[in-house]
């Protein structure tokens, strides 16, 4: 999403404020394009976040897609915090969400636009770490 010289200015000052909690959007009076996938959008002074509720996977599951983007088009810093945080806020504390690194062949990375997948839960398969506490005893 290529923005003007004035949304990059307009970008730059809200990105000086402190971080506040995304809002959603009314899709219907809003100044966006809307892609014809998106069923909701969220935004505040850093991020727009942009969701399709109902993403066909290909092993049948309906995922929620969720793809994020800073107001500037730079890149997330402290991207994997950050994720967390947003997925957190939207999502729940609890949902389980993944990021997707494809394939090359199957490579689309023209903008620095985040993508997280939240699935069911129950489909996809985690590891069991084993909470262990450290002690300085021998």
């Amino acid at each position: 999403m290529s923005r003007t010289k004035e949304a990059l200015r307009a970008a730059k000052r809200l990105l000086k404020k402190k971080k506040g909690k995304l809002k959603q959007i009314d899709l219907a009076t809003c100044e966006m394009d809307v892609p014809h996938w998106m069923t909701r959008a969220y935004k505040n002074n850093r991020y727009v976040v942009t969701i399709c509720d109902n993403a066909l996977m290909t092993n049948g599951v309906i995922a929620v897609r969720a793809m994020v983007q800073r107001h500037d088009d730079r890149p997330i810093p402290r991207h994997w915090h950050e994720m967390q945080l947003i997925k957190n806020e939207l999502f729940g504390d609890e949902a389980t969400a993944i990021e997707y690194y494809p394939a090359a062949s199957e490579l689309i990375d023209n903008a620095n636009v985040y993508w997280l997948w939240v699935l069911p839960a129950g489909v996809l398969p985690t590891p069991w770490i084993k909470k262990t506490v450290i002690s300085n005893e021998p």
